[in-house]
């Protein structure tokens, strides 16, 4: 599903060459709950960035399906991304003057979605992350975990291949981080492949494999097997 093979970043100034990534390799398959972890500066956003097509590689192969992601221009890269990438950040990101069902409405209008077919995914994906009956309150009336459900349902309305997770829980307390992995976890059992990055090695061995990141490269990749959801809640 994603093939990264030899992959490279180098940022390049008049006097400095920076390596954000080199001989990266990693391949990730479909329903599989990938965590990356690693220390500051390893490269694991960067990684991110290029897995979502939000940035662009210096070096090397990246496949997504069957497409070369090297051979597409914007508007395919675009279009790919809308088609199958969903996006949960660490800051939220929502509009603070939308209620949580507008606010998980606009990437939908920017997409061109029909007004039933909107209100359709909408309704069921935020019963989904259990705020069905929240839809009209505004973002700063929810709790930091509730909003980053509201987060989570605005990037499963798109109804992605897989969800990109950065820092997730990382504005959360133990508790509402507990919550969160807990709904990401019933996700990927639902059948959407999720890749998050991470600092919590406690959340880390919830996932099915877990990839540790250093220096741009990974360094060692360990299979945890997911626990199952009853312990953990």
């Amino acid at each position: 599903m994603l093939t990264m093979t030899n992959l490279e970043k180098t940022f390049r100034t008049d006097l400095v060459e920076t390596h954000a990534l080199r001989d990266f390799n990693l391949e990730v398959k479909e329903g599989d709950f990938v965590s990356v972890t690693g220390p500051s500066g390893s490269g694991k956003t960067t990684f991110l960035n290029i897995a979502g097509l939000l940035e662009s590689y210096t070096g090397g192969t990246y496949m997504l399906d069957d497409y070369n992601v090297a051979t597409l221009n914007d508007n395919q890269r675009s279009r790919l991304r809308n088609e199958k990438i969903g996006f949960i950040f660490q800051s939220f990101n929502l509009i603070p003057d939308l209620n949580l069902f507008d606010n998980v409405d606009v990437p939908l209008r920017y997409r061109g979605v029909g007004s039933a077919e909107r209100k359709k995914r909408i309704t069921e994906s935020l019963e989904k992350v259990g705020l069905g009956n929240r839809m009209k309150h505004l973002p700063s009336q929810l709790s930091g975990g509730q909003q980053q459900r509201v987060a989570i349902a605005r990037a499963l309305a798109g109804e992605p291949r897989f969800l990109l997770a950065d820092e997730p829980t990382g504005n959360l307390d133990s508790q509402m981080a507990k919550s969160v992995m807990t709904l990401l976890k019933e996700i990927n059992l639902q059948g959407t492949t999720i890749i998050m990055v991470t600092h919590d090695p406690e959340l880390a061995r919830q996932t099915s494999r877990n990839v540790f990141v250093k220096d741009g490269k990974i360094c060692d990749a360990a299979e945890v097997h997911t626990m199952p959801l009853a312990s953990n809640q």
